[in-house]
């Protein structure tokens, strides 16, 4: 993740929705902020999240503010319920 000026911050995606995620990094973040990410195994997601609240100790609750449609869907696909059986319907 970045801000518009500063250093990178390193991060840990927690869990992904399909409008937002929570985060744990090593440096704070503030409320309302508008950070720009990138998911570093699944490139695609990518776009512009603002800072909703800590949730825990540095880790904090992002709305996504901007994706593109190829994000949209690769997070869809990320959070479409699987069945427990095994098998993809």
């Amino acid at each position: 993740m970045h801000r518009r000026t500063g250093a990178m911050i390193e991060g840990r995606t927690v869990d992904v929705g399909p409008g937002g995620m929570r985060v744990h990094t090593g440096r704070p973040l503030s409320i309302d902020e508008t950070l720009e990410f990138e998911l570093p195994e699944r490139a695609r997601i990518n776009g512009r999240a603002r800072v909703l609240r800590e949730h825990a100790y540095r880790v904090y609750a992002l709305r996504f503010e901007k994706l593109g449609d190829e994000a949209r869907a690769e997070i869809a696909e990320l959070t479409r319920p699987r069945d427990r059986s095994g098998e993809d319907s």
